[in-house]
């Protein structure tokens, strides 16, 4: 017994000592000095220098800190004098909101208190007629007040007033740093009409020809938005690299001088994306946008995804005067679709006439002529090789502001209509015909600029006539039959998954959706929606159920482009549901696609 007590407290001992040895002294276990909490936080912006107090946070860009700090890689700019780094750095701050710093030197070092951030809190308008409707328009309150943010409103004053009929006007601003007040003085200049347009010449290529782009009129009053989207078509288009219009100020009215840069005839243009649909999307094209004199185009299109290949070959060919827009449309298209419900291969020869005119609001296009289209299907009709020999006509309605701001979506409307009648005593197995009409509305609440809200709607209501014998049904292609679902109608349900394998002979939809547009930092954009459609198995006779999915999204404006997603569940309601299928929960992500 006494041994093992000896052993324990030999062993206690050896402990104690090794913890005593390995201990550090006292005075490192106390705390280090916190710095006070009353003290405010600091940043050192030029190490030893250039002390910013008042910030966690404060960077120069890499310019700034050479203006401030110095350069270190040039001998006559290593020092920068205390004079100097003070006066551009109160330039910096102002850039930032900060127009109330304090300066103060300690021997060779600069302490810069920031002051408090100057924020808009009002802003006035003078001088500004009253059909430009700016007031309450612009949303500025809250913001920021800098410099740039006063070029701003004088530049969104100046390009309002040029697209209310006012060509020459000019805006100046001045603000109170401290309470935060802007008043912009504005001289509109006289309201007037554009009276003459001049264009530069351009070699192999009729005068005239770029007026067939036009979405203003000579003799109607001055809009810039509509000369900005007239040079926005003819560079899309492919018939000038690039182009604008320079406004001269008449006593008479607004002279537009329209100064082109050619480029090359021949366009070579590819491009990638990806959607949870179609999974890796793939375009390209090739265009001789001036063939002669008058411009007439050639072009050869291609588009492949995992459901579906399109190649497109067509033409479009000016026979008459060079500012006509009558013109001759040959097309010629392979298509193939693998869908859940349906598989066709499809060939299309069209030859049309086509044309089209603008006013001052919208812009009008059509086309008709004759139409051979051969159809394989393999699933979803009657397997075998299907003939139509049909007469088409289209027409699209789009309204300008619609149209420019195509790529950023937030007002006007546009609505398309496309018929084909077909007949078994002219050349088509099957008479048929079948008709497609869809539009779209977007409004802008209040006109905000950048706008606040954004409300759209869309809808389609879709056709096809014909004889209700099992015969004649049995040899309608899926190209003649109808499905809905997916990210174009009803996104809480997947791509083209309703009604069923044969289709119908009538659909119709309607999307409802609300967007938060320019409010969020980062170009993020949360969305609500609300989708619904029917089914009918004759032309515009419906039948239930309903089926609806109600849902959001988000979409963003990446440094690359548009990304939006999607998640819904889609529901139905009403009649004898048996046969038809459940709703669930539908994901869905894209590039690239817009409401």
């Amino acid at each position: 017994m006494r041994r093992w007590i000896s052993i324990f407290l030999r062993g206690l001992t050896f402990l104690l000592v090794a913890v005593t040895v390995s201990s550090p002294p006292a005075h490192a276990w106390r705390e280090a000095p916190r710095t006070p909490k009353n003290q405010p936080p600091s940043v050192e912006v030029c190490p030893g220098r250039v002390t910013v107090v008042g910030a966690k946070l404060f960077k120069l860009t890499k310019v700034e800190r050479s203006f401030v700090c110095g350069d270190s890689g040039s001998d006559s700019w290593k020092r920068v004098p205390m004079s100097q780094a003070k006066y551009h750095l109160r330039t910096f701050l102002q850039e930032r909101g900060r127009y109330q710093p304090e300066f103060s030197e300690d021997g060779d070092r600069l302490i810069v208190r920031l002051g408090p951030l100057t924020r808009v809190r009002s802003w006035t308008v003078n001088g500004a007629p009253k059909d430009a409707d700016v007031q309450d328009r612009r949303r500025v309150k809250g913001r920021i007040l800098t410099p740039k943010l006063l070029n701003e409103i004088e530049q969104w004053l100046v390009r309002r007033l040029k697209s209310r009929g006012y060509p020459c006007p000019d805006a100046k601003s001045k603000a109170d740093p401290v309470t935060g007040d802007v008043v912009v003085e504005v001289t509109p200049g006289p309201q007037q009409n554009v009276i003459a347009v001049t264009e530069e010449p351009v070699l192999r290529m009729n005068p005239g020809v770029p007026r067939r782009f036009d979405a203003f009129k000579v003799g109607k009053p001055f809009n810039d938005d509509l000369l900005s989207l007239s040079a926005d078509r003819i560079e899309t288009d492919g018939l000038l690299q690039s182009t604008y219009f320079k406004t001269t100020c008449e006593p008479e009215g607004a002279v537009l001088e329209q100064k082109t840069f050619a480029g090359r005839p021949r366009i070579v243009s590819v491009g990638f994306g990806a959607n949870t649909e179609g999974v890796v999307l793939v375009k390209g094209s090739w265009k001789h946008t001036r063939l002669e004199d008058n411009a007439s185009l050639f072009e050869a299109e291609g588009f492949a995804s995992y459901k579906r290949q399109k190649l497109a070959v067509s033409s479009r060919l000016y026979p008459f005067k060079p500012t006509s827009r009558w013109h001759l449309l040959p097309i010629g298209e392979i298509d193939h679709q693998r869908e859940s419900e349906f598989h066709f291969l499809s060939g299309d020869v069209q030859i049309n006439a086509a044309g089209g005119w603008d006013d001052q609001k919208i812009g009008f296009k059509f086309s008709f002529g004759p139409d051979l289209n051969y159809v394989e299907t393999y699933r979803g009709a009657q397997p075998g090789l299907t003939r139509f020999l049909t007469l088409r006509s289209r027409i699209e309605l789009m309204s300008h502001y619609f149209e420019y701001y195509l790529t950023r979506p937030r007002t006007g409307y546009r609505a398309s209509f496309t018929v084909n009648f077909g007949n078994s005593n002219l050349l088509s197995e099957v008479t048929a015909q079948r008709f497609l009409l869809d539009g779209e509305y977007l409004y802008n609440f209040r006109h905000y600029e950048p706008p606040l809200l954004v409300f759209g709607v869309r809808g389609g209501l879709y056709g096809t006539f014909a004889r209700g014998d099992a015969a004649t049904l049995a040899k309608l292609p899926p190209n003649y039959r109808f499905y809905l679902g997916g990210s174009p109608d009803l996104r809480g349900w997947g791509r083209r998954e309703l009604p069923s394998e044969d289709g119908a002979l009538s659909a119709a939809f309607l999307s409802f959706e609300i967007r938060l547009a320019e409010l969020l930092p980062g170009g993020f954009q949360p969305f609500g929606f609300f989708d619904a459609g029917i089914f009918g198995s004759k032309a515009l006779r419906f039948d239930a159920p309903v089926y609806y999915s109600p849902g959001g999204g988000l979409r963003w404006e990446s440094p690359v482009g548009m990304i939006r997603g999607t998640v819904g569940h889609g529901f139905k309601a009403g009649g004898n549901q048996a046969g038809t299928k459940d709703g669930h929960w539908q994901f869905y992500v894209s590039f690239g696609e817009e409401f």
